[in-house]
């Protein structure tokens, strides 16, 4: 049996610290995407992940990543998860700024927990002689389905109501279709590129 808390889940541990530790100090202003602001400060692009709107906003997406560290820990070592948050945050603060000029603001991690998520269940999903053969594959499949269908649902207004009433701002609901379709791309090419080593 695997333990509680393995390399991905102190990882993780560390990441959300930090994030809170930014969220207690009040540094969102400062760090948080600002699309008028990028020409001048473009560190916005990636700083904007570590802080949040509020208390509930930022306890929310420190929840989700120690879950998804602890569900997720054989496809999640450090090194990966790093990569691939940072991956992520940078390539959904270019798509917000490329792709969505009328988000003139964003604070958040749940753009790159989106790609957290998919990348680890597309890895997951392809790891070679995984356990159970087709019935194995159920679950990164469904979690993989459960991410799509999450992004999609909210790109035709259908979800988000319920997380805004909860958190208390407007959810950006395209920083996790970008989160997610970079995660997915990001485990389809590792997931070949093991395949053909």
């Amino acid at each position: 049996m695997r333990a509680w808390v393995g390399p991905a889940e102190r990882f993780a541990l560390a990441g959300v610290a930090v994030v809170l530790l930014l969220q207690a100090a009040g540094l969102g202003p400062a760090l948080e995407y600002r699309r008028a602001l990028l020409a001048s400060q473009p560190w916005r692009l990636l700083t904007c992940h570590l802080v949040h709107a509020n208390w509930r906003h930022a306890a929310g997406n420190a929840a989700a990543w120690l879950a998804l560290a602890w569900l997720l820990a054989p496809e999640l070592p450090p090194a990966r998860q790093a990569l691939l948050l940072a991956s992520s945050a940078l390539a959904t603060g270019l798509l917000l700024w490329l792709a969505a000029p009328d988000v003139a603001w964003y604070r958040g991690l749940s753009g790159a927990l989106h790609g957290l998520a998919a990348c680890a269940a597309v890895l997951w999903l392809a790891r070679p002689g995984l356990a159970g053969g087709r019935t194995g594959r159920l679950w990164p499949a469904l979690l993989l389905a459960t991410v799509w269908i999450k992004v999609t649902a909210e790109q035709v207004g259908a979800a988000p109501l319920a997380t805004e009433n909860w958190v208390g701002v407007a959810v950006v609901t395209r920083a996790h279709l970008f989160g997610a379709a970079t995660g997915t791309l990001i485990g389809a090419s590792w997931a070949w590129l093991r395949r053909t080593r």
